[in-house]
């Protein structure tokens, strides 16, 4: 079973759009598939799934203690499952450090071929550590400069998050601390001199680093291209995240702009289906070819 992630920080860009598609995709290709709504602040995969008033959500598995499995339901699709994200927004703005490892103890046990996650905007260490945990990592990004700003500061903060962990993981929290404090003292000017100085001082904390950093492969996605010479900054996007973040990836293809999209959702069937147009679902397989190319590979 491998658990996908769809972020990427900013508010509309299309992250759920992505999620419904990709989930859709390996349904439609066999797969027995669990879509998760994972944006604690503003569920709406049920919309795109042609749920309007679903009858179990995460609001019962933080709340009541339901086991997560028991809140999947099905969709019209074959094959794609959904468990719909919590509606009580104020409760979940903040969970516990129990109740996310709890989270990911039951993601992991989900039985299925496929868990998509679907997460929500902003950096909170709840969605950053929800995309670290992935083992397929999706961001998407829209051409807009905000949009971008945003996707940066999104790779900033979950590379900070990601050294932090791995601090906590070796027991080196504290001493990381105050060598952070007094950094002057040491010639540390920066996190990268950071990192290296704390390299030669544990080989724990010098393996576990290249273990998470070989595990984060950002597969980008660029959404709403109304013209061709757009689809250069994403993968201006994807250089940029090799060499300030040091995140490796690819440009997994773009998606076209289509006015009409929103008539879609609410209806019956996935708003990513397809049914006419078929160019959001060709987009849609052509992204999906290109994620699973890689993990082949």
């Amino acid at each position: 079973m491998r658990i996908w992630a769809v972020g990427g920080g900013k508010g509309g860009t299309g992250k759920s759009l992505v999620a419904n598609g990709l989930a859709l995709g390996l349904a439609e290709r066999g797969s027995d598939v669990v879509l998760v709504d994972a944006d604690f602040g503003g569920p709406n995969q049920h919309t795109y799934c042609g749920l309007r008033k679903p009858p179990t959500s995460l609001t019962q598995f933080f709340e009541e203690r339901v086991p997560l499995e028991d809140l999947i339901l099905d969709t019209a699709t074959p094959g794609l499952r959904l468990v719909p994200g919590n509606f009580n927004a104020a409760s979940t703005d903040n969970i516990t450090w129990a109740q996310k490892q709890k989270f990911f103890r039951h993601l992991n046990q989900l039985p299925c071929d496929h868990v998509v996650l679907d997460l929500g905007a902003g950096t909170t260490y709840d969605t950053l550590d929800t995309f670290l945990l992935a083992e397929v990592q999706v961001g998407v990004i829209v051409p807009d400069a905000l949009a971008i700003e945003n996707f940066y500061l999104f790779l900033k903060n979950l590379k900070q998050r990601q050294l932090a962990n791995v601090l906590s993981w070796t027991g080196l929290r504290e001493r990381g601390r105050k060598i952070w404090k007094t950094r002057a003292e040491h010639g540390i000017a920066n996190v990268r001199e950071f990192t290296q100085h704390l390299r030669g001082l544990s080989e724990e904390f010098s393996k576990a680093m290249d273990r998470e950093r070989d595990r984060l492969y950002l597969h980008l996605v660029l959404n709403q291209v109304r013209e061709y010479s757009q689809v250069e900054l994403g993968l201006a996007v994807k250089s940029a995240a090799a060499k300030y973040f040091h995140i490796d990836g690819n440009l997994a293809g773009y998606i076209r702009y289509d006015k009409d999209l929103w008539q879609r959702f609410g209806q019956e069937h996935p708003a990513a289906g397809g049914e006419p147009p078929y160019i959001l679902h060709h987009a849609m397989e052509s992204l999906l070819d290109s994620i699973l190319k890689r993990g082949a590979d």
